[in-house]
């Protein structure tokens, strides 16, 4: 079988710090890229001059507005030609052998593939080995803040982290690709949900490995983190849970907000915590558009959703860094 094309997209904003290091560690795999893409969203920074004067392999898109993280992925995607498709964080760098290890898995049932995200401070310790799904509709990163030393074995999970994974073309086509209403935040969850619903399966893959400069343009418990992940696990919950599955939870759900906004209010975002919650009943006539068209066409039964679901999501968050 012959090797199949892959392209990178990496999403830039103000990323200049970042930028050659993360650059660097893709121009330096074992298994080259076909196509390196970079997307820039209307950065401010030296970042184009950067990548024009060190980086001339690099494709670079410029948009001239921040369009944010999942619509800057589509349109890298929409302008690539590979086979395959990676996303990157620009803060992130990959080991050398990452997409060498990640096409040794290249093969039926697998359609998007899972790397080994560690902290870039902390290699020994675990971003994400892989990305799980709750019955609320809460994404969470599996191992987080675990040893990676622990993780060895190819596993299936629920989907991949999107700062740095690979996916099928068919699988992209099929989805659409990530849902720009997002912006940031949860929309490779949202992805994730959609593609599993179709059928498409992910393989995490512990040798493929990324260092990750964790929420660096966001912050930990800022506005925009707080903003956005609360209005948009909504929307999450909302457009992609199936209607019994949905009814069921929905009880879990609410507390898991209830939990949620004394978290935040504790850590002093009552009001960005409020205003996701606005935002999201705004927009929930879209979201419930959005919603027909998905379920209208998931081929997965009702019970083999809630298969591939957690139940203890509360209990894994109060072990780690909260709701």
């Amino acid at each position: 079988m012959s090797s199949p094309s892959v392209s990178i997209v990496i999403v830039n904003f103000n990323g200049e710090r970042f930028l050659a290091p993360c650059l660097s560690s893709v121009l330096a795999q074992t298994r080259p890229f076909d196509e390196i893409i970079l997307v820039d969203n209307a950065s401010s920074d030296a970042s184009l001059e950067l990548v024009h004067h060190r980086f001339p392999q690099v494709r670079v898109i410029k948009i001239e507005k921040n369009v944010g993280y999942a619509q800057g992925c589509n349109v890298g995607i929409r302008a690539s030609s590979g086979d395959l498709v990676a996303v990157l964080n620009n803060d992130a760098v990959l080991d050398s052998h990452w997409l060498e290890r990640l096409l040794e898995y290249n093969q039926e049932p697998w359609s998007f593939w899972a790397s080994l995200i560690v902290f870039a401070s902390t290699p020994g310790k675990i971003d994400s080995a892989g990305d799980a799904m709750s019955v609320v509709g809460a994404g969470f990163k599996i191992g987080h803040m675990k040893k990676a030393e622990d993780r060895t074995e190819p596993k299936e999970v629920f989907g991949p982290c999107a700062a740095a994974a690979l996916y099928r073309r068919s699988l992209l086509d099929a989805t659409g690709g990530f849902d720009p209403d997002f912006f940031l935040i949860y929309e490779d969850a949202d992805l994730n949900f959609r593609a599993r619903l179709l059928g498409f399966r992910c393989l995490f893959v512990p040798g493929a490995i990324a260092y990750h400069h964790v929420n660096s343009s966001i912050g930990s418990y800022s506005h925009t983190y707080v903003f956005f992940g609360h209005r948009n696990s909504e929307y999450v919950y909302w457009k992609n849970m199936p209607l019994a599955l949905l009814l069921l939870y929905l009880p879990e759900r609410m507390l898991f907000d209830l939990a949620s906004f004394l978290f935040f209010s504790l850590k002093g975002r009552p009001g960005s915590f409020l205003r996701a919650k606005l935002d999201f009943l705004r927009n929930f006539p879209a979201v419930l558009k959005k919603r027909r068209a998905v379920q209208k066409s998931r081929v997965l039964t009702t019970g083999e959703v809630r298969r591939i679901l957690v139940r203890n999501y509360s209990r894994y968050r109060l072990k780690t860094i909260g709701p």
